[in-house]
């Protein structure tokens, strides 16, 4: 599993690379981008990842239960590196966003955000264990929330730490 977080840094590091000096896009408008995305688009997030998680568990014990356990399957795993790839993309952006504008993105909207992609990836995980008890949920959560927890340490704290 961390294979797909060395992906999913190397995708997003590709991503600011061209957005800022292929592109020419400024911080301060990219940021300000993502700031309005979220914010106009919260309650979007945060409904649908509760409707999400939960229709994702009921279908997932459902379809075991009758033998159609692949469909839910599938789109398990779909959004499991989905939202592993969108919570390492938010954790880094928080950092760079820091480092480069003094901004913290996680404090304008970013934790609910956050809020949302953790919750579908835990009900993600959760339906794989109501298919799959061997499925090592352990190894797909822990990097990503480790990654997120250093993202938000290192932004919340660092000017105490004059980081």
């Amino acid at each position: 599993m961390m294979l797909g977080i060395i992906k999913d840094f190397a995708l997003t590091t590709l991503v600011i690379i061209l957005n800022h000096w292929i592109y020419g896009i400024e911080d301060t408008i990219a940021y300000e981008f993502i700031v309005n995305f979220i914010a106009k688009n919260r309650t979007f997030f945060i409904a649908s990842g509760l409707v999400g998680s939960i229709v994702l568990l009921f279908s997932s014990a459902m379809f075991e239960n009758l033998g159609l356990y692949k469909i839910t399957y599938g789109l398990s795993k779909i959004l499991i590196r989905v939202n592993q790839f969108l919570i390492t993309f938010l954790a880094i952006l928080n950092i760079v966003f820091y480092a480069a504008l003094g901004n913290n993105l996680m404090r304008n909207n970013g934790y609910q955000l956050l809020f949302a992609l953790a919750l579908v990836l835990g009900a993600s995980c959760w339906a794989l264990r109501i298919i799959d008890f061997n499925h090592p949920t352990r190894n797909t959560i822990l990097p990503v929330s480790v990654l997120t927890l250093i993202s938000v340490i290192l932004v919340e704290f660092g000017p105490y730490f004059n980081f």
